[in-house]
């Protein structure tokens, strides 16, 4: 894609984020009450609050949800302390119930509901279904279909620990496979077992949708909402009065499949999701569920529709990809034809269901469990000694290329004395816990030849001149993070084999991408970047790993390769998703093994356990249409287990509500800078950091930390336990220390507890 592409849409983020706002919702405890609200004063009630980048006041709906009866045809399959498990005619339907409660989850919605909604009879089928599926016919044509659609058949059940076990038969395709439903350690468990599946006919499974309506809730007959990870998190609230929406949410998690699935690689606004989970909640503080993928989330989706996309019901489930549709060149002038995978992904599938209750029941409470489920998995764990300041990330940008008459020169941002300098004088002014990302150290620069990072840029000062500023930051206390990247590669450099080392698409050709300059469409051959076999990237991070201790250096950064997640299919090493993912998992454990701090840029959960430090994670969501809140799901997640910074401030629209959305999701300030002026990047492909002379951000730079320190110090190793929205624009966040952080958006003061909130700011309550 072109660079000036790549630009635009990074301004339009940037501009959306101007328009960014808060958010806020009820906790454990009954919220503080806030003076001042609204309703009395129309003048204050700015449009930004009530958009989708902030998070609305929950409404006072405190009637209780009446739980639904147990019709007589079901029978009971399987029970824990907490939880029953009722299972329908022929496993076709399933009913949970909270024994603490009395309240009943259901996999079909209220008949009731389904009489009133009047589908037409393909929707008809799908609501009662215990699945969707979707199939590659004679002809590659993709079809969908359900249980009873399709005239599918129970062939067999039989009992399993906590539940049944059925093997379903759909005839007219040749398709069978087995679905496992059961109760587990107070959670509900959907598996499929890769190898139950049989096609002997005519039909190619593409995609299974398990229990797809579970929960499922018509317009806003009850109260609540949808949580689909997007970004930080987002919420689809139901409502009774809606647009007609064209089209669902279909969320990839881990994000898009380049070697299988088309798109300009950098036209994607949308936000990552880094983490494979969903919920939904009926009545706020009353009876919620999270939906954790633990097998087959590589190549999942998350699939959730808002009332008025075929049906008046909302409805969220994970989908399970097992082949995908692409287009199989023939000639060099784009002839060819449409095709499917031939071997489906062949991997066991399954999700998790963790059912909340009572002051749990809403997002907060999923995040909270989310958090546990992964500390027991050891994939996080909690922080403990930060009692000092809090960290600032401070990216330094070494050096880029820019074409010549002849050849590329080098264009020296920041050397590593200058780079000393930066770091003392930021010192000097009374910030002493500094995390230093040194990019472009290499030769040619950032966007050189990668993955030959060596020699050190001799415009930087060399090898010798990084290991002293590597020893000299650490006696200050400091540690410098080497920027790596082991995705892309940048021409045949450094024994890089494009044909033998890259990474092949679904089609067998060389997965590729050419960054243009603005002024240079004719781009040289070295620009041209390729995408490395996770196999080959995790030999080349090993060696790299040697080479770093020999030196002396003890921390690294690792770019696009925390994020991006690629199948290959070269004809003799082929790797799914999962696959790549594991080798990217060795080759974070290698650089743990070898070194102290390992950082990753936005990394998918898979990463987690191996991550020292996070850089640039989410702080909104993608705002679409049908979603109605962002909310800090991630951030609830990670805080008190790992330090995480926000995108660069010095990129952002809108400084002061930044600074106040870092300190409401406890995320630490991070700034891109140089040395240099910024115009001197201009005909490089680092021209998009058009505002980075250090000169220029030095006192807003402290200016932000101090007051972020100011907030979040004391907050350093604590939980988030709470988030309750006082009123719009005004939120409260609880930690589990007992401090307090009450963040205002709104332009006016407002009171709090018999304290004055100012407008745009923050105070502190609570604790010690």
């Amino acid at each position: 894609m072109s660079l000036i592409k790549k630009t635009v849409a990074y301004l339009c983020v940037v501009s959306l984020l101007f328009f960014g706002a808060v958010s806020l919702v009820t906790g454990e405890e009954q919220p503080s009450e806030v003076s001042d609200r609204f309703s009395d004063d129309q003048a204050d009630r700015a449009i930004e609050y009530k958009i989708n980048s902030y998070t609305s006041p929950e409404p006072n709906n405190s009637a209780a949800i009446a739980p639904r009866e147990i019709p007589s045809g079901f029978e009971l399959a399987g029970q824990t302390d907490s939880l029953e498990l009722y299972i329908g005619e022929q496993m076709q339907s399933f009913m949970i119930k909270n024994k603490r409660t009395g309240y009943v989850w259901s996999s079909v919605p209220d008949e009731k509901w389904l009489k009133e909604e009047k589908l037409n009879e393909e929707w008809g089928s799908a609501v009662r279904s215990p699945f969707l599926l979707e199939y590659f016919d004679q002809n590659a044509m993709l079809k969908r279909g359900s249980y009873r659609s399709l005239g599918a058949t129970t062939e067999s059940m039989v009992p399993v620990p906590g539940g049944m076990k059925a093997v379903y038969a759909i005839e007219s395709l040749g398709i069978k496979f087995s679905m496992e439903v059961k109760l587990e350690n107070d959670s509900l468990v959907v598996r499929f077992a890769d190898q139950d599946i049989v096609e002997n006919g005519s039909g190619k499974l593409a995609s299974i949708q398990p229990l797809p309506f579970f929960g499922a809730v018509r317009n806003n007959e009850i109260p609540g909402y949808m949580f689909i990870p997007d970004g930080s998190g987002a919420l689809i609230r139901f409502q009774a009065t809606h647009p007609r929406y064209d089209q669902a949410y279909e969320g990839r998690v881990y994000g898009m499949d380049y070697a299988i699935e088309y798109s300009d690689l950098w036209a994607v606004n949308e936000q990552p999701i880094l983490m494979p989970v969903f919920g939904l909640t009926h009545g706020v503080k009353q009876n919620s569920f999270l939906g954790i993928i633990e097998d087959g989330k590589y190549s999942a989706r998350i699939n959730a529709y808002p009332s008025g996309v075929n049906t008046g019901f909302y409805w969220v489930s994970p989908k399970f990809m097992l082949r995908y549709p692409y287009f199989q060149r023939t000639s060099k002038n784009m002839g060819g034809f449409n095709t499917f995978q031939a071997n489906r992904n062949q991997e066991d599938r399954q999700v998790r269901y963790l059912f909340q209750s009572g002051q749990d029941a809403d997002y907060v409470g999923m995040a909270k469990a989310y958090r546990s489920y992964l500390n027991e998995r050891g994939a996080i764990s909690p922080k403990q000694g930060s009692d000092g300041n809090i960290p600032l990330n401070l990216e330094m940008l070494g050096a880029d290329k820019e074409p010549g008459i002849i050849g590329n020169r080098i264009i020296k941002m920041t050397s590593f004395d200058e780079a000393e300098k930066i770091v003392d004088d930021l010192r000097g002014r009374g910030i002493d816990n500094l995390s230093v990302v040194f990019t472009g150290w290499g030769k040619g620069g950032q966007n050189g030849s990668n993955p030959d990072k060596f020699p050190v840029g001799k415009e930087l000062g060399g090898e010798k001149g990084l290991v002293e500023l590597k020893n000299r930051l650490a006696d200050k206390g400091v540690p410098l993070f080497l920027y790596n990247d082991y995705t892309n590669a940048y021409g045949s450099n450094g024994n890089f084999r494009p044909n033998a080392d890259g990474i092949r698409t679904a089609g067998n050709e060389v997965l590729q991408e050419t960054y243009y300059l603005w002024v240079d469409q004719e781009s040289s051959s070295d620009l041209t970047v390729y995408f490395i076999n996770p196999k080959v990237a995790s030999s080349i991070a090993a060696k790299d790993a040697e080479r770093f201790g020999k030196m002396g250096m003890d921390s690294v950064a690792i770019g696009k390769t925390g994020r991006l997640l690629l199948s290959d299919h070269h004809p003799q090493k082929r790797l799914s998703r999962k696959q790549s993912a594991e080798e990217y998992a060795k080759l974070a454990g290698a650089l743990r093994e070898k070194l102290d701090n390992v950082g990753f840029y936005t990394p998918n959960e898979y990463l987690w356990p191996y991550t020292t430090q996070m850089f640039e994670m989410p702080m909104y969501s993608s705002q679409y249409m049908f979603a109605t809140d962002t909310v800090p799901f991630l951030q609830i997640v990670l805080h008190g287990s790992v330090d995480y910074f926000a995108p660069p401030a010095n990129y952002n629209a809108n400084p002061k509500e930044y600074l106040l959305r870092m300190v409401e999701y406890g995320a630490y300030p991070s700034f891109k800078v140089t040395s240099e002026p910024s115009w001197k990047l201009k005909y490089t492909l680092s021209n998009y950091m058009f505002t980075s002379y250090y000169e220029d951000w030095k006192e807003e730079i402290v200016s932000t930390y101090e007051r972020m320190n100011e907030a979040l110090r004391q907050v350093q190793d604590a939980t988030i336990e709470q988030r309750n929205m006082l009123d719009w624009g005004v939120v409260e966040v609880v930690y589990s220390n007992g401090v307090k952080i009450i963040v205002n958006y709104r332009t006016k003061d407002v009171q709090y507890e018999n304290r004055t909130v100012p407008g745009m700011d923050f105070i502190l309550a609570g604790g010690e």
